[in-house]
């Protein structure tokens, strides 16, 4: 399941989150866009530019006064692995030197950005995320996310490590799709694909792009239904595409002209921030394909969470453990961790803060012991399918979290984050009426999460920052926070969430007393 999206003002967040980091309105304005094109099996000088894969977009960007930068894949000599252009990506984004940026991405793009996101290094599964990515908003155009339409058969033959790690199975996809708790991860970052199904004929008609399956572009492995619009256009006009479209002639998806409105339609409401690309095109809920078919990408392990076998890619399957995207499926005997979240809610992304109380789901986990970076962990509750734990308040970055017993053991990455607030609330869903205490006009707001970061954090009531008069530690509770602050006058219930770093809480209910 994606992580849930909060239901609180995007345009609020965006702009208190940018002022709590920078404390200028003038740095909040709408961010820089960064253009990243996808692969191209020849190199020439039209690739240079972001005309060749975009068309129209970025000069329609900078009409409405948007900063533009655009990363090439053909500026590289000898076709570098995809994770050297994401960490050069990185790069990019840094040089601008401003609290946020938004990325649209066409084809291998999306990995790219994806594998920047993770801090993927082309070691197999190393990875150096970045702590703050930067990253406000992602529009990924036609994204391989599984691969391309090439049968694994052709890996050895095919011209470079960029078109190998194109190939659905291959271990880079594995990687981007395992790094953050076996699951791929998107850092909380507001994202939409576009894809296209103007491709396939006779039983497969409508089923990719020409060059993308609409199973492996799909974003519903990591964002809600929505997340996905589905556009009758094709993947685009590079050779590759022009090999692998099988006659695949609407217009393309990313290159902008007249005869493909709808993907103007979608980018430019999506990182303005309107609702008109909720109406553009149809969601894998609505498409042939998607509301009945998934895609899964499958390893066996021994009980020491070896590898046993190779990756097993299988596209359209209808079966799988969720129609409309691609699954990771990891089957081992033993204790094995299928996720860790905030013990207090679920939240956008997987991301945990140090001193924070976590709920660990699995299967097999009762007896084990439990540690992070190899330091051994408290179990406050453990069973079979869930250990609940406090995790230590020393380490930031990627952690490695080890499960030990005496059936097996498996570790996973855990990324942990300065601060990641979670409220608690009455039923312990992490929705509904929040866990919170009144006296007179102060409410004492309970949650988990706030870590060891430097800047105090905000609380938005009713969308509306409110005065904190207290944020730490709840006395006498490790790992439980303490909010307090005051009701504005004539104000006594409302929507309440809790801005902390880089991160925006579950939003809850304050009922009135």
């Amino acid at each position: 399941m994606p992580p849930v999206r909060t239901g609180i003002d995007k345009v609020t967040t965006r702009y208190l989150l940018c002022f709590l980091v920078t404390a200028s309105v003038a740095s909040c304005q709408r961010p820089p866009v960064v253009l990243v094109d996808g692969y191209h099996l020849f190199c020439q000088d039209g690739n240079l530019s972001s005309t060749f894969d975009f068309g129209e977009l970025q000069q329609r960007l900078e009409g409405e006064g948007v900063q533009v930068a655009y990363l090439g894949t053909c500026s590289f000599n000898g076709k570098p692995p995809l994770e050297d252009i994401g960490n050069a990506l990185g790069d990019t984004i840094r040089k601008l030197n401003v609290p946020q940026v938004d990325v649209v991405t066409h084809s291998t793009g999306g990995l790219i950005l994806r594998s920047y996101l993770s801090g993927k290094q082309s070691a197999s599964g190393v990875f150096n995320p970045p702590l703050d990515t930067k990253v406000r908003k992602w529009v990924a155009i036609a994204p391989p996310n599984f691969g391309a339409l090439l049968p694994g058969v052709v890996s050895g033959f095919l011209p470079d490590v960029q078109a190998r790690e194109l190939v659905p199975g291959s271990q880079f996809l594995f990687d981007l799709a395992t790094w953050n708790q076996n699951h791929d991860d998107l850092r909380g970052v507001d994202a939409v694909a576009i894809i296209g199904n103007a491709g396939g004929f006779g039983p497969f008609d409508g089923g990719s792009d020409g060059t993308v399956s609409v199973t492996s572009a799909s974003l519903l492995f990591a964002e809600p239904d929505e997340r996905t619009r589905i556009l009758p256009y094709c993947h685009g006009a590079s050779t590759l595409s022009s090999i692998l479209g099988l006659g695949c002639d609407a217009p393309p998806l990313a290159k902008l002209q007249s005869d493909n409105p709808l993907s103007w339609q979608i980018i430019d409401s999506f990182l303005s921030d309107t609702e008109v690309w909720r109406t553009a095109g149809h969601p894998p809920s609505k498409d042939k394909y998607l509301s009945t078919y998934g895609g899964t990408l499958t390893q066996q392990r021994d009980n020491i969470d070896t590898p046993a076998g190779p990756i097993q890619d299988q596209n359209f399957v209808s079966n799988a453990p969720r129609a409309g995207a691609y699954t990771v499926v990891i089957t081992k005997p033993g204790p094995r961790i299928d996720l860790v979240i905030p013990s207090a809610a679920r939240l956008s992304s997987l991301s945990l803060a140090p001193r924070m109380l976590v709920s660990i789901y699995g299967r097999n986990l009762a007896g084990s012991t439990l540690t992070m970076n190899g330091q051994t962990l408290p179990q406050n509750f453990s069973s079979d399918t869930q250990i609940n734990t406090l995790l230590p308040d020393n380490f930031s970055g990627l952690a490695k979290l080890t499960i030990t017993g005496a059936l097996g053991q498996q570790t996973v990455n855990a990324m942990i984050e300065d601060a990641v607030p979670a409220i608690f609330t009455i039923d312990g869903s992490g929705a509904g009426n929040a866990a919170a205490i009144r006296v007179g006009n102060y409410v004492s707001l309970y949650l988990t999460g706030l870590g060891m970061g430097t800047r105090p954090p905000a609380v938005l009531l009713n969308g509306v920052p409110a005065t904190v008069t207290y944020a730490g530690v709840a006395p006498g509770f490790s790992g439980l926070d303490q909010i307090n602050f005051r009701l504005p006058d004539g104000v006594s219930a409302g929507t309440v969430a809790v801005v902390a770093g880089r991160r925006t809480s579950n939003v809850v209910t304050l009922p009135s007393p």
